[in-house]
C-alpha cells in the first residue's frame, strides 16, 4: 500500500510543535512580516480561523477566534473582559458554542497582542482551544452547585487540562483533534455519547462514586455513538486514564487520512477489546469490570433552565436560553454588568448554546431573572428557543454552503409565533454543511445544508431532512435517519408547522412528537 504523501502544511506541523510555530508567527505578524497560507492554517491552535467573504475564499485580514473556557465557568472579571472583546474588537458578534467555549468574529492579527494582554491578565486563553491536540474538555456547567449532582469533577477537569498544557510538547500535535469530558452532572449534559473519551459519574449500590469509561464517539461525516468499554474508572485514574488514551491516539492514529484520523475510527480498525487492553497495557494494571450501564437522563431533558436552589446556602443559580448561541455584543456587555449588579459567583456555559448565572443570592434571583429575560434571554424559553442550535455557517465559516446564525434566529421567532401553545421538549438543529457541526445527527429535527431547485429551476439555500436523532446513553441513543426530504429554506418554517400539525392531527400511535418523528414517513 502507498502512503499518501505529507503535504507541505502536515510536513511543518508534523517536524516542529505547531504552538512554539504560532508563537513565533505572532511575533513576525508584530513586525509586518506577511504569513504563509500554510503558517495560516496553523493559527488554529490558538483558536483562530480565516473568515470567508462573500465569495467563498478566505479574507485573511479577519479571523474567527475561540476562547477556551476551562471548566465551562467565567468570573465576573473574566466576564468583563470579555464583553471588551466583543465590543472593541469583535464589531459586537459573540458565539456560544456546543462545546462550552467563546467565539468572537472580525478578529484582527494586529490586535493579538491587545487581546492577548487582556485574557491573560483574567486567567484566560485561546492556547489549545482548537487545533489537532486536545480540545477544552466537557464537563457539567453547574459541578459544584447543583445539590443533585454525583460528584463535583471539576478539580478533575482543571487537572487532566492542566496536564496536557504542561506536557504541550507531548500532546499538542496528534492526528486529529482529541474530544474529552469529564462530569458528575445529575442530568448527563456533558454528552459522554459523543466523545471520543469520556467518564461519567454514577454511584454505586454501595454508596461509592464511580465513572462509566466510554470510547469512540463522534458525529461529524463519520458519526458514531460511543462505545460502553465495560470499565469502570475511580476517581484517582480518571487523568491517568484519559492521558493513555491521548497517547495511545497520538501514536497510532491515523496522520495519512484526515477522514480517517479520529479515535473512532482507531478503535473501529483495533476492535474495542484490543484498545482497552492497550490501555491497561499502558496503565501497568488493570480497570474495574464494569457490564452494566449507569442510568443515563435522556437529552431532552438534559438542562438547567429557570431558578433552581444551589448547594451553597441562600444561593441560587439561573438557567437562560439563547437564540440560536448568540449574543450581541451589548447584550453581553449589558449581561455582565447584570451579574456586576448582583454580585453573582459567575456565568456557566451548556453544552447546548445556552448559559447559566451562579452564585445568585436567592432574594435576588427572580429580580435577575427578569433583568435577563428583558434582554431577550428568557429562563422559561419555547421549546424552540431552548434547543435549537446552529452552526457558524457560510456567514464565517469556508465549508458553508448556507447562512445559519442570523437565520435560525427568524427560524426560532417564527417557530414561536406559529404555535404558541407546543411545549414539548424537542430538539432542533441547522447546519450550514455536511460536518454539522450544531448536531442535526442526534437531534429530533436536524437541517444540513445544501443546495437545492425551486419552482422555477434556481439553485437556492436548503436542507437535507434528517429524523430521530437522540442521546440517551450508549444502549438508547441513535443516530437520526435521512429522510430523503429537501427544503428549501424559505419554507423551512412551513415544513416544521406542517410536521407539528400533522401530529396533533394523527400521532400514529405515538405518546411524544419526539416519538413520532422517529416513525412518521415523510412526502419527497
Amino acid at each position: 500500500m502507498i502512503e499518501k504523501e505529507l503535504s507541505a502544511l502536515e510536513q511543518l506541523k508534523a517536524s516542529r510543535n505547531p504552538l512554539k510555530v504560532v508563537e513565533d508567527m505572532f511575533k513576525e505578524a508584530q513586525e509586518g512580516i506577511p504569513l504563509s497560507d500554510d503558517h495560516i492554517s496553523l493559527l488554529k491552535w490558538y483558536g483562530m480561523y480565516p473568515h470567508i467573504n462573500s465569495e467563498g475564499t478566505e479574507e485573511k485580514k479577519y479571523f474567527m477566534k475561540r476562547i477556551k473556557i476551562v471548566d465551562a465557568k467565567i468570573t465576573l472579571d473574566q466576564l468583563d473582559v470579555l464583553a471588551q472583546i466583543g465590543q472593541k474588537y469583535a464589531q459586537g458578534l459573540v458565539d456560544f458554542t456546543n462545546r462550552q467555549n467563546i467565539q468572537f468574529h472580525y478578529i484582527e492579527i494586529k490586535d493579538i497582542p491587545a487581546i492577548f494582554k487582556l485574557l491573560d491578565s483574567v486567567g484566560l486563553t485561546s492556547r489549545m482551544a482548537s487545533g489537532d491536540g486536545p480540545r477544552p474538555i466537557m464537563t457539567s456547567p453547574v459541578a459544584g452547585i447543583d445539590p443533585k449532582e454525583i460528584l463535583d469533577a471539576s478539580y478533575l477537569v482543571k487537572e487532566l487540562d492542566s496536564y496536557f498544557d504542561k506536557n504541550d510538547d507531548r500532546f499538542c500535535n496528534f492526528s486529529r483533534k482529541y474530544k474529552v469530558g469529564i462530569s458528575g452532572c445529575g442530568r448527563h449534559t456533558a454528552a459522554h455519547e459523543i466523545q471520543d473519551v469520556a467518564f461519567t459519574a454514577f454511584k454505586t449500590e454501595e454508596g461509592e462514586v464511580l465513572f462509566d469509561l466510554t470510547l469512540a464517539g463522534g458525529l461529524s461525516k463519520s458519526k458514531q455513538i460511543a462505545y460502553r468499554a465495560n470499565k469502570y474508572v475511580k476517581p484517582e485514574q480518571v487523568r491517568e486514564v484519559a492521558v493513555v488514551c491521548a497517547e495511545i491516539f497520538r501514536d497510532h492514529g491515523n496522520r495519512h487520512n484526515r477522514n480517517k484520523a479520529r479515535v473512532r475510527h482507531l478503535v473501529n480498525e483495533w476492535g474495542l477489546e484490543v484498545f482497552v487492553a492497550e490501555i491497561e497495557k499502558r496503565l501497568a494494571y488493570d480497570l474495574q469490570e464494569g457490564l452494566i450501564e449507569p442510568q443515563i437522563t435522556p437529552f431532552e431533558n438534559r438542562n438547567h433552565f429557570g431558578i433552581h436552589e444551589a448547594k451553597q446556602i441562600g444561593e441560587s443559580f439561573i438557567g437562560f436560553a439563547i437564540n440560536s448561541g448568540r449574543v450581541a455584543g451589548e447584550d453581553f456587555e449589558s449581561i455582565s454588568k447584570i451579574c456586576r449588579k448582583y454580585n453573582v459567583g459567575g456565568v456557566a456555559l451548556t453544552s447546548t448554546q445556552n448559559f447559566i448565572i451562579y452564585g445568585v443570592k436567592t432574594e435576588d434571583a427572580q429580580s435577575l431573572a427578569d433583568e435577563i429575560d428583558d434582554l431577550g434571554y428568557p429562563y422559561k424559553p419555547s421549546p424552540f428557543r431552548a434547543r435549537l442550535q446552529s452552526c457558524t455557517g457560510k456567514e464565517f465559516c469556508k465549508f458553508g454552503i448556507t447562512e445559519t446564525k442570523e437565520y435560525a434566529k427568524v427560524v426560532v421567532a417564527k417557530l414561536e409565533k406559529d404555535n404558541p401553545n407546543f411545549t414539548e421538549n424537542i430538539t432542533m438543529a441547522i447546519s450550514g454543511c455536511g460536518n454539522a457541526c450544531s448536531h442535526p445527527q442526534i437531534s429530533d429535527i436536524g437541517f444540513v445544508g445544501t443546495k437545492v431547485r425551486d419552482e422555477e429551476g434556481n439553485r437556492v439555500e436548503g436542507y437535507d431532512v434528517i429524523l430521530g436523532g437522540q442521546l440517551h446513553g450508549v444502549n438508547g441513543s441513535r443516530i437520526a435517519h435521512k429522510t430523503g426530504v429537501k427544503v428549501e429554506a424559505t419554507k423551512l418554517v412551513g415544513f416544521v408547522n406542517d410536521l407539528i400539525a400533522s401530529y396533533e392531527m394523527d400521532d400514529l400511535g405515538q405518546n411524544t412528537f419526539k416519538e413520532y418523528l422517529n416513525i412518521v414517513e415523510l412526502k419527497k
